[in-house]
């Protein structure tokens, strides 16, 4: 697996169960070393967290990149998961905040407090009902 940071995992899915991700090559964080992946959304995220942690929200994960469905982690227990648009995706949902908020930080670096992380997370909160990603920002 890759994300829009350039770096690169290596995971193990059990079926029914959360996927265990190693990373493998690419800039890393020190203050949250690990990873964990974001669903609920359009888009499948990979996220740095402190060890054993979630998530503190969508601005610390980044969107997971993909060639093939076999590239991206199986959501609802299915032996695959689905790559639309070089994007891990599920398409039963609908693009929402938490994609807009990853698309417009991807390939800002790890973080989110540069000038320019902090006015692409404002731009991507203002992505309105139903959410249109901002045109500036990576599109899904």
């Amino acid at each position: 697996m890759h994300d829009t940071e350039g770096r690169t995992f290596e995971a193990t899915c059990p079926k029914d169960g959360r996927c265990k991700l190693s990373q493998k090559s690419g800039p890393k964080s020190a203050e949250k070393p690990a990873q964990t992946l974001l669903t609920g959304g359009r888009l499948v995220g990979i996220c740095d967290v402190k060890d054993g942690e979630a998530p503190q929200g969508p601005f610390d994960c980044r969107p997971l990149g993909c060639e093939s469905d076999a590239d991206c982690p199986p959501l609802h227990g299915m032996k695959d998961g689905q790559c639309l648009n070089r994007r891990c995706s599920d398409p039963a949902e609908a693009i929402g905040p938490q994609d807009s908020i990853m698309l417009c930080l991807a390939g800002s670096g790890l973080g989110r407090s540069t000038p320019a992380q902090i006015e692409r997370y404002a731009l991507a909160l203002n992505c309105g009902t139903p959410c249109a990603v901002p045109a500036p920002c990576q599109q899904p």
